[in-house]
């Protein structure tokens, strides 16, 4: 498990921006580090890259505070509104990295379900086989989108150097900055608040809408308990593990949703038109979907007795 606050050297009892500028540098330069192989083709340096930078957005949303409730920030008005564009101009790169990865994801249950139920090899002349390129064909162009974002940002004076200089830089901003300890203690009830909203999304099986919001809430919620690890009198990482646990499992409930669209446009709304290996192996994928939000329901259960009611 990663220790971001360990890596980003985070003190509780240092100030607040002086935490925001160790926490955004770091994972910033965890992303770019990534960012040679992100640009070969590895997927494994995509993942990274795209979890450092949908971290970085969960910081700086942190330090804005809520939607439309410019009292919770924990900093200056103008640092708010920076921090905002910030947030918006990352997000575009997150979304290209994103568009990418999904492919590969797709890809992967491909080959998961012809390991373990086909047991055999996806035929060449079969509907699976052209699924299969389809999704390839999709993440190609996905990818030489994704490449021109990334080199664009990487050119100086671009968006790889100016986030630099503004994270590097926030010490030096005004009032108010309190220490960090007692600054992001007002986060987690708002964290919490938020996943309390979408959990009753897990009665309805067909809410996956809202399971989706559920897992993003809890997602902001694990990053919130990493990045200020040192500023909690209890230790987090219990609460971390198990929050981690119950989103792998919307996570991949989620990509079975993704799934299904991916193969309407591949193959159109009419289900009887789809060919049959297909059809059985979108089956497989609705009848797992349904297993896992059982298991989703047992997790929620079981983290909302010993986590979420203690934070």
């Amino acid at each position: 498990m990663t220790d971001i606050a360990k890596d980003a050297k985070i003190i509780g009892d240092e100030s607040l921006l002086k935490g925001a500028r160790k926490l955004l540098w770091h994972l910033w330069q965890v992303a770019w580090q990534n960012a040679p192989g992100t640009l070969e083709g590895d997927a494994e340096a995509l993942h990274d890259m795209r979890v450092a930078v949908r971290r970085l957005r969960s910081a700086l949303q942190n330090f804005e505070g809520e939607k439309k409730k410019a009292e919770t920030s924990l900093v200056a008005p103008y640092l708010r509104r920076e921090m905002q564009g910030w947030r918006k101009k990352l997000g575009r790169l997150g979304d290209e990295l994103g568009a990418v990865r999904d492919y590969d994801v797709l890809n992967d249950y491909l080959d998961d379900y012809a390991k373990t139920r086909l047991r055999a090899p996806i035929a060449e002349d079969s509907g699976l086989a052209e699924l299969r390129h389809y999704f390839l064909d999709e993440r190609s162009k996905a990818f030489k989108v994704m490449v021109k974002r990334v080199n664009k940002a990487a050119r100086p004076q671009n968006l790889r150097e100016e986030f630099g200089r503004y994270s590097l830089g926030l010490p030096a901003a005004g009032e108010p900055n309190p220490p960090l300890k007692a600054a992001v203690q007002p986060i987690i009830p708002h964290r919490k608040a938020e996943v309390l909203s979408h959990a009753p999304s897990l009665d309805d099986p067909n809410d996956e809408f809202g399971q989706h919001e559920l897992r993003k809430s809890l997602k902001r919620l694990r990053y919130t308990l990493e990045f200020f690890t040192p500023c909690f009198e209890v230790d987090v990482k219990n609460y971390v593990k198990q929050i981690t646990q119950l989103q792998d499992t919307l996570g991949e409930m989620q990509d079975r949703s993704v799934l299904h669209e991916k193969v309407i446009e591949a193959f159109g709304q009419d289900q009887t038109q789809w060919p049959l290996d297909v059809a059985n192996f979108m089956r497989y994928g609705a009848n797992r979907r349904r297993r896992l939000l059982t298991q989703a329901r047992e997790q929620w259960a079981k983290l909302n007795e010993n986590c979420i009611a203690s934070l």
